[in-house]
């Protein structure tokens, strides 16, 4: 009343009170908003990638409407990885390509993300410093990334596209061509076996060497397979789903748009969460257990009052729903879930749904592998998913398969075991792995703790893996010799 006595014209009058008005519904609003609170991010021109749902069989997939890519410079002037994000009702990690510089100029991608206009902006900054994408490789089977391989690879029509060996598709043979790959024979070619006189130049040069595993074929349909590959002159391995390592902190491209961290860092749909460090972690360590385990022992399942709790939740929560159909939240965390993290940090982890359904139907193959691959001298390792840029030794690498050799194979039972053990260190070339083996065999020092996830956290894995092996899905599983 004192505002409005204070304005002498009517017109000026009513302009300033609606201005205060609006002025004091703001300053409420914001009262009840959750400190840090987030809100949905724009999509810049050429963040986008309108083929992506017809990509991934028109499954709610995030990354499918805005898909932001942030490139890395791992060695100077050398590697750089570009990261977009992939997943599944918010459990979203990381998918990555790797760009190496070759020695007599251009580049050589593996595994290639989303060709978005941000991306394709990326490489060609690189192009114009390093020179043309020569070589373009697809590593592996998995769909995610074969996907990817075949739009992107239209966006560089002079490169060589190599693939991995025993590329399959269902319910129908397709071609690779259906995929957008090259029909051009010239350009499209398998992988032969590493050694062999039809190796790629950037394999006989010995810049890049590269290890195949597979395919593995499953009984029923489809098979696993994947190639890892070294270069030499960074002492980096390149890798795609073999191994993992999980750490406390999420990953860039994860933390740039929060909302997946805050919508797991929920205990019940009910709750309201602010945007702060402390829950941004806690929404990871959830994302990386439901990525990793997939049915955490830590949750209590809701589906029959899912719909009706929809209700509960906040609106100033509505934000964080992204790519999950209505927003469902269909659990809630009636337990801690740290103990189950913590059980997945520590070193190199190889993922369980390859230890529980596949690879423990193939350890003789995986370990041969594996053994191959530990040969060669690198320090870091660059895998597809999860942390990027790993320190890592030859023996550490080897120590994540370890859990073929353990006779809890025959139940198909997940075990911590210990690692580095010394059989399992023989024929390492690395001097710091030769001076472990030492004081492990010494009994100086004792092996570190290899991850492993908690039994608890495998109950729908182990499930799953029964039944396949009933159905006839699968072979039964077979500890190594």
């Amino acid at each position: 009343m004192r505002l409005a006595a204070a304005i002498p014209h009517g017109k000026a009058r009513l302009t300033l009170l609606l201005l205060a008005l609006a002025t004091d519904s703001l300053v409420r609003a914001r009262a009840v908003r959750p400190v840090g609170a987030v809100a949905r991010p724009r999509i810049d021109i050429g963040q986008s990638w309108p083929l992506g749902r017809v990509a991934f069989s028109l499954l709610p997939l995030s990354g499918s409407d805005r898909r932001k890519t942030l490139q890395t410079e791992v060695v100077r002037e050398r590697v750089w990885t570009h990261d977009q994000i992939q997943g599944i009702v918010n459990v979203n990690v990381p998918v990555r390509q790797t760009v190496i510089r070759l020695r007599e100029g251009g580049l050589w991608v593996h595994n290639p993300v989303a060709p978005s206009g941000e991306c394709i902006r990326q490489m060609r900054q690189l192009e114009a410093k390093y020179g043309p994408v020569k070589h373009i490789v697809l590593g592996t089977l998995g769909l995610e990334h074969k996907a990817l391989a075949g739009p992107f690879s239209k966006s560089f029509p002079e490169a060589t596209v190599w693939v991995q060996p025993g590329q399959w598709s269902f319910p129908l043979p397709l071609p690779l061509s259906t995929f957008g790959f090259p029909v051009n024979s010239e350009r499209l070619r398998v992988l032969p076996p590493s050694g062999s006189s039809d190796e790629p130049s950037w394999a006989t040069s010995g810049e890049i060497e590269y290890e195949t595993l597979g395919p593995l074929r499953f009984k029923a349909v489809g098979a696993f397979g994947e190639t890892a590959f070294f270069h030499r002159d960074t002492k980096t391995l390149i890798v795609t789903d073999s191994v993992v390592e999980v750490r406390d902190d999420p990953p860039a491209i994860i933390e740039e748009d929060p909302r997946a961290l805050l919508f797991h860092a929920r205990n019940d749909i009910g709750d309201e969460v602010a945007n702060t460090p402390e829950t941004r972690q806690r929404g990871w360590r959830r994302i990386c257990l439901f990525g990793l385990t997939f049915f955490p022992s830590g949750i209590d399942v809701t589906l029959k009052s899912c719909l009706a709790d929809l209700s509960r939740r906040p609106r100033t929560m509505e934000v964080l729903s992204g790519d999950v159909p209505l927003g469902l939240y269909p659990w809630r965390w009636a337990r801690d879930e740290r103990p189950s993290f913590e059980a997945l940090r520590g070193g190199l982890l190889c993922a369980p749904i390859l230890q529980e359904l596949i690879l423990n139907r193939f350890p003789e193959e995986t370990l041969q592998w594996a053994t191959r691959v530990a040969k060669w001298k690198f320090t870091r390792i660059i895998p597809c998913h999860f942390s990027n840029d790993i320190r890592a030794s030859p023996a550490q690498w080897l120590a994540a398969f370890e859990f073929l050799r353990s006779p809890a194979r025959e139940l198909g039972k997940w075990r911590a075991t210990a690692a580095p053990q010394p059989h399992i260190l023989e024929g390492i070339a690395s001097p710091a792995d030769a001076f472990v083996k030492l004081l492990v065999g010494l009994g100086v020092s004792k092996p570190l703790k290899q991850p492993a996830a908690l039994e608890a956290d495998l109950r729908l894995l182990s499930a799953a893996s029964d039944l396949c092996t009933k159905a006839g899905l699968v072979e039964p599983v077979s500890p190594a010799n």
